[in-house]
This record gives structure tokens, sequence and C-alpha cells, in this order.
């Protein structure tokens, strides 16, 4: 069930705006230079997989021996594609204050209070 707010745009019940009636402009269309630069991005993509998949064969004992002998970033980057990465998380929380609302006639009012909605109204 759509229903109607304030601002004339429909709302879905869990309060997501009703298809087709969103105030944003949408994502733009697709240009044909953006298309192009898509495509070239993946066959470049694809050029170095196919260059990084020759030479990984010589570069692999490389790594195995720089390891061995002490270099921390090479010993990280072998456990790197051997255990693979860890998660990162980034989460966190801040909370703010209230920010007060001021009103036309120069008096602060906080949405939180009734009572200053209903004096408001009245106005």
């Amino acid at each position: 069930m759509d229903e109607t707010v304030d601002n004339g745009f429909k709302r879905n019940e869990d309060g997501t705006f009703a298809q087709g009636t969103a105030p944003g402009p949408g994502r733009p269309p697709e240009t044909p230079e953006s298309l192009l630069v898509k495509k070239a991005l993946k066959q470049l993509v694809e050029e170095y997989k196919e260059v990084l998949a020759e030479v990984l064969p010589a570069l692999a004992p490389v790594l195995k021996e720089k390891a061995l002998s002490g270099d921390v970033p090479a010993i990280k980057e072998l456990h790197d594609r051997v255990m693979d990465k860890p998660a990162q998380s980034s989460t966190m929380r801040v909370e703010l204050p209230p920010v007060p609302i001021m009103s036309l006639d120069g008096v602060q009012r906080n949405n939180s209070n009734q009572e200053d909605k209903g004096s408001h109204e009245e106005n």
C-alpha cells in the first residue's frame, strides 16, 4: 500500500520511495563514451591478467626466496596469498546531540517536544 507524504512523493510501507516516484534524477544514462571507456578498461584488465599469468611462475621462486631470507613485505605477501587477507571491519558509532530547529519567528524548537509543535501549528 502506497501513501503520499507532505512533499508529494509516494512511499512504500517500509518508508522507501515507491517505484518511479523518487525525488532524485536517478541514474544518468550511459553515454557512448562511457561505454567505450568501460570496454577499453575491461580489455586492459584482461590483458594484464594474461601477462601476469605468464610471469607468475618466474616470480614465485623469487618471492619465496626473499621471504625465506627474512624480507617482511615478501613474507606478508605470501601469507596474504595463501591465507587470504583478513576481513577489515570499519564500524564506527557516533552519537550526536539533537539539532534544534529554528522557526521563522526565531524561536528554537525541538522536534521531540510535542508542546512546541502544537503551539507552532496554532500560529
